[in-house]
C-alpha cells in the first residue's frame, strides 16, 4: 500500500511538471499582448535621485547630490559618474517589458512558492527613487526556456518574465558607472587652456576673430595646429582605475598644491582641471591624478606628464601667412610708391585693379600665395634696429573680415632669412625666405596669359598686311561663306589657309610679357610692323581688334594689340598661321584648256 501511494504521488508530481513545462514553453513561445505593452519598469529619468543594485557580493550605487551624480560602492567610495552611462541604463531598464505573469492564486494551485522562482534567495535587488517614490524589484533564477529571468517588485507577490538582457544592462562592478573620461564635451568647444608645470604657467585663448592666441607668458598668435592637437591629447585621456574615493589629504599622491595642473573652459563658461601628482609604486607606467572639484583618487598614464612638461614655444604659431588659401579674396603689394592690387571678382575670378585693370592668371596669383602660405618662421623675437619696410603684402579674405598683414624690412645684404612683422605684431621674426623678387609687384606677372578669345563665327572680315606687300583681305558674304575684299584682281580665297587662321584667332596667348605703356615701339619693331592683321566683328560691342607683329627674337615675336599697349610675345607656330596667305592666284586657262 505504501508503495502504490508513494508511485500515485511521483505520478502526480511528473504530471505538474510536465503542465508546468507546457505551459512555461508556450508562453515564452507566444509572448502576450501586455508583454507587448506594459513595462516592468517605469523610471523617470528626469526625478530620478537615486539607484542602488545589491548583488550577491557587492552593493553598487549612484546618487544624484546637488545635480551631480555620483555612483561607486557606498562602502568604500563614491565618484563623479558618467550621465550618459546612467541614462542609458535607465532607457535600458524601462525598455524591459513584463512577460508572463504568474500570480500567487496560480502558485497556489500549482503548489508553488516564489521560492521555485529563485526569490527567497533574490540574485539581484535592485532600488529606485523618483518622483514614484521609492521602489524595488527583486531578481530570480533564469527561466529553463525563452530566454528569460523572473523578476517581481518587493510589493507584489506576482513574478513576471523579462528578457535576460536585463542582466547585461544592470552594473557589475562599483567602477562600472564611474566617468573615465576626464575632459568632456567637443575639442572645437574649448575656448581656453591653462597649464601649471615645470615650464611655468602657460595660458592660451581662442577668439572668435582670430583664433588661438597666446597671452601667458607672452602675447603673441598661437599655431591653431598644435593647439588643437594637444586638446585632443587632452580629450584621450581616460582613467585607468580609481584608487581611493572622499580623500581629504592630497598630499600623500603628490596632489597637493598649484603645480602640474591643465585646465580646459568651454565657450559656456564651464571648466574642468586635471591635478597630476607621483608616480604610483605598484602601478608601472601610472600616476596618481585627481579631478580639482572631485575627491576621488584614480590612475592615469604617466604619459600624461608630458603634457606638462610643453614650452611655451611649442605653440607659438610659425606660419607667416595663417589664413586658407580658399578664403583670400584680395592681395596687395606694395614698395614705397608702387602698389599692386589682385582682387576676385564673383563672376569672373582674379583680376588686377592696381595699377592696371586686367584679367589676372589664377594659377600666377596661387603661385604668390603659396610662397607665404608655405613660408615659416625659423625665430622668433629677433633683435635689430628700427628699420622701416621694404614691402607691405596684405592678405585679405571677405569671408572673416580679417586682413593679414606681412611687413619685410630690408636685407641689407643678408641671405639667411627675411625679417618680417606680422600683423603689426612688435617683435620681429625671421623667416625661411631668402628674398622677395622684383618681379612680386610687376602686374604683368599676374596677367591672364589670354590676349583675345572670340568666336569665328563672329569674324566678319580679315586683313594681313605684310610689310612691303599688298594687303590681303577676305570678308563673309550673306551665305557664311568668305570671298576676296578690297581688291580688282584675278584671286581667289585660299580656304585650307583662311579655315587655319579663323581656328588660331579664336584663341590667342602669349607665354610671356614684357612691358605695358611701352615709350617706344621702334626698338621692339613695333613702329612698322611686320605684320598687321585687322579683325572685323559682327554681333559683338567691339568692331574689331588689330594685331601687330614686330621683331623676332629666339623667345618669340614681339607683339602688340593696337590700343591696349601691351606687348608681349606670340611663338613662331602662331604667326606662321597667322600670316599664311588668305588669296591665291589661279593658273591661267589656255584657249584648249591646257
Amino acid at each position: 500500500m505504501k508503495g502504490r501511494s508513494t508511485l500515485f504521488l511521483l505520478i502526480g508530481i511528473l504530471a505538474l511538471g510536465t503542465f508546468i513545462w507546457i505551459q512555461e514553453s508556450w508562453r515564452a513561445r507566444v509572448p502576450s499582448k501586455e508583454y507587448l505593452r506594459t513595462k516592468l519598469f517605469d523610471l523617470d529619468a528626469e526625478t530620478l535621485v537615486s539607484m542602488q543594485f545589491k548583488l550577491t557580493n557587492t552593493v553598487i550605487k549612484c546618487v544624484k547630490e546637488g545635480g551631480v551624480w555620483v555612483a561607486g560602492d557606498p562602502n568604500e567610495g563614491m565618484g563623479r559618474a558618467d550621465v550618459a552611462l546612467i541614462l542609458r541604463m535607465v532607457a535600458g531598464l524601462n525598455a524591459m517589458g513584463k512577460g508572463t505573469t504568474i500570480t500567487a492564486q496560480q502558485l497556489d494551485i500549482r503548489g508553488l512558492d516564489a521560492a521555485e522562482y529563485g526569490f527567497d534567495q533574490p540574485n539581484i535587488e535592485i532600488t529606485s527613487v523618483d518622483n514614484s517614490g521609492r521602489r524595488t524589484w527583486l531578481v530570480g533564477r533564469k527561466a529553463p526556456l525563452g530566454g528569460m529571468v523572473y523578476v517581481r517588485e518587493s510589493t507584489s507577490d506576482d513574478i513576471y518574465t523579462v528578457p535576460d538582457q536585463l542582466l547585461s544592462i544592470i552594473p557589475t562592478k562599483p567602477d562600472q558607472l564611474r566617468d573615465l573620461v576626464l575632459f568632456s564635451g567637443e575639442a572645437i568647444g574649448v575656448r581656453r587652456v591653462e597649464i601649471r608645470g615645470q615650464e611655468g604657467f602657460i595660458q592660451l585663448v581662442k577668439d572668435s576673430q582670430s583664433g588661438w592666441r597666446i597671452q601667458q607668458p607672452l602675447s603673441a598668435l598661437a599655431d591653431p595646429r598644435e593647439v588643437n592637437a594637444y586638446i585632443e591629447s587632452l580629450f584621450s585621456l581616460r582613467v585607468e582605475k580609481f584608487v581611493a574615493d572622499n580623500v581629504s589629504d592630497f598630499s600623500i599622491y603628490g596632489l597637493q598644491g598649484e603645480t602640474r595642473q591643465i585646465a580646459l573652459e568651454g565657450a559656456d563658461g564651464t571648466a574642468r582641471m586635471l591635478v597630476l601628482g607621483d608616480e604610483i609604486p605598484d602601478r608601472e607606467g601610472d600616476v596618481y591624478a585627481r579631478r580639482a572639484d572631485d575627491t576621488s583618487v584614480f590612475a592615469i598614464k604617466a604619459d600624461a606628464l608630458d603634457l606638462l612638461r610643453v614650452q611655451v614655444a611649442h605653440f607659438r604659431d610659425v606660419r607667416v601667412l595663417p589664413v586658407a588659401l580658399e578664403e583670400i579674396t584680395s592681395i596687395s603689394v606694395a614698395r614705397g610708391s608702387e602698389q599692386l592690387v589682385l582682387e576676385v571678382d564673383p563672376s569672373k575670378g582674379w583680376k588686377i585693379s592696381t595699377p592696371m585693370i586686367w584679367a589676372a592668371d589664377p594659377i600666377a596669383v596661387t603661385e604668390l600665395a603659396e610662397i607665404w602660405e608655405d613660408a615659416v618662421i625659423i625665430q622668433h623675437d629677433v633683435a635689430t634696429n628700427n628699420v622701416a619696410a621694404e614691402w607691405v603684402f596684405e592678405f585679405a579674405s571677405t569671408e572673416s573680415g580679417e586682413t593679414n598683414r606681412l611687413e619685410v624690412l630690408p636685407t641689407l645684404g643678408k641671405k639667411d632669412g627675411l625679417l618680417i612683422r606680422r600683423n603689426g605684431e612688435l617683435g620681429l621674426f625671421q623667416i625661411n625666405l631668402p628674398m622677395v623678387p622684383d618681379s612680386a609687384i610687376d602686374p604683368l606677372v599676374y596677367k591672364d596669359k589670354q590676349i583675345w578669345k572670340m568666336d569665328r563665327n563672329e569674324i566678319q572680315k580679315v586683313s594681313v598686311v605684310h610689310s612691303g606687300q599688298e594687303r590681303q583681305s577676305i570678308e563673309r558674304g550673306e551665305a557664311g561663306g568668305f570671298s576676296p575684299a578690297e581688291t580688282n584682281g584675278n584671286v581667289r580665297v585660299d580656304l585650307i589657309s583662311t579655315g587655319r587662321v579663323l581656328n588660331q584667332l579664336e584663341l590667342i596667348e602669349t607665354h610671356e610679357y614684357i612691358t605695358y605703356n611701352p615709350r617706344e615701339l621702334e626698338i621692339y619693331g613695333l613702329s612698322d610692323p611686320a605684320l598687321e592683321l585687322h579683325v572685323g566683328l559682327a554681333g559683338t560691342n567691339e568692331l574689331g581688334r588689330v594685331l601687330w607683329v614686330g621683331r623676332e627674337t629666339p623667345e618669340g615675336f614681339y607683339s602688340m594689340v593696337k590700343g591696349r599697349d601691351v606687348v608681349f610675345y606670340l611663338d613662331s607656330s602662331t604667326i606662321n598661321i597667322l600670316s599664311d596667305n588668305l588669296l591665291f592666284e589661279p593658273d591661267p586657262v589656255t584657249p584648249n584648256g591646257e
